[in-house]
């Protein structure tokens, strides 16, 4: 059997019907207009996958709540509303109840909990900033490029600049040189490993890391990005961050599929060779909140010249940057697990709401009837 690309088979068909005559398309035509129906209902297997795909675009954590609602959660309910119906010929409304609060709150408290540890120790801990987000791996992996980026930034851009004569905008401008010199040595060292790499246009990544972080660029909510529905500025749609990131991803599997030999996931890198393949998503948020946190750590040190002589030695600022994100994101994780056990724990007295287990009160009771009945 010769399989054939979709791409080859659809050139084909083209080709067969450009060949045809006139008349032969004309008939053709007809036929399929006269056999085609009025009307087109609802397409099941469309709506299927139109669902599927709104699950995907609401990331891991909807994938999951969605998936173990639908596998197991309202299973399980149901299950339990018909439990013992065969003896006591009612629903068992108390059975039901008490698996639905069991059910719903397990499932989504494994997203939640850590999600509301992680935002609180990011936002809230003097120790701890946007780089907390990142990974450890990554956390140490971006420090040692950005001693690289801030050495040329020093040799370069930044010399004999005196950051505490700038303004708070001359002090966000410099922040934004961090970020996009080290964008450029982040995806330059990516696609390096690549065949030819070097002749990936870095700069339109960096311009779309750029566009997707402006405070002019919109944020869409969760539902909006599950549903994909754009966002109206002025009364004229625009494109929002998610989106913009969208376009790098797929910009990104274009260049890679490009420049790599063979099949395999095109939608992972990574950051430099000896590192572990990521999704270029995972890597493009963890670039985003370290450059952010470091950007700030930085130009705020400068300005309130917090070393002596106003100087910052640079490897020494950045490895205690290194150590102190490094610590932090390991005890956030480490709170994470914590914080999610003994919510686990207590779960069980949220539904725990009747005195004996109602799932077999019928048959204790049924077994009990049986009981008093042989002995009289």
């Amino acid at each position: 059997m010769k399989v054939r690309s979709v791409n080859n088979t659809i050139v084909q068909q083209r080709k067969d019907a450009q060949s045809k005559t006139p008349q032969n398309s004309s008939m053709q035509n007809n036929s399929s207009l006269a056999s085609s129906p009025s009307f087109k209902g609802m397409d099941p297997t469309t709506c299927l996958i139109d669902f599927w795909a709104a699950i995907a675009r609401g990331g891991l954590a909807a994938s999951f709540t969605v998936q173990d609602m639908l596998g197991t959660n309202f299973p399980r309910t149901f299950a339990a509303l018909g439990r013992n119906k065969d003896l006591t010929g009612k629903n068992n409304y108390k059975a039901a109840v008490e698996v639905a609060i069991r059910e719903f709150t397990t499932g989504p408290s494994m997203f939640i909990i850590p999600a509301l540890v992680l935002t609180g120790a990011t936002r809230f801990s003097k120790f701890a900033g946007e780089a907390n987000r990142a990974s450890v791996e990554n956390i140490a992996t971006f420090s040692d490029i950005m001693k690289g980026t801030m050495n040329n930034l020093q040799q370069g851009a930044f010399k004999g600049v005196d950051f505490k004569a700038m303004s708070t905008t001359e002090a966000n401008e410099a922040c934004g040189a961090i970020k996009e010199a080290f964008y450029t040595d982040v995806f330059k060292g990516i696609f390096a490993q690549y065949e030819d790499g070097s002749d990936i246009n870095v700069k339109e990544y960096v311009d779309l890391m750029m566009k997707a972080e402006h405070p002019d660029t919109p944020k869409r909510n969760f539902f909006m990005s599950m549903f994909n529905k754009k966002v109206a500025v002025l009364g004229k749609q625009v494109d929002s961050k998610d989106e913009v990131i969208s376009q790098l991803s797929t910009k990104f599997v274009a260049d890679k599929k490009a420049h790599t030999k063979g099949w395999g996931n095109f939608l992972s890198a990574k950051i430099t060779p000896d590192t572990k393949a990521l999704g270029i998503n995972a890597i493009v948020d963890d670039m985003k909140n370290f450059s952010t946190d470091f950007a700030r750590q930085y130009v705020s040190a400068q300005r309130k010249d917090a070393l002596q002589g106003g100087k910052i030695v640079l490897e020494k600022f950045i490895n205690n940057f290194r150590d102190m994100r490094m610590g932090s994101r390991f005890m956030t994780n480490v709170l994470m697990v914590l914080a999610t056990g003994m919510f686990m724990s207590i779960i069980p007295k949220l539904y725990t709401r009747n005195k004996t287990n109602p799932e077999t009160d019928a048959i204790y009771e049924h077994v009990n009837q049986q009981r008093k009945g042989a002995k009289q």
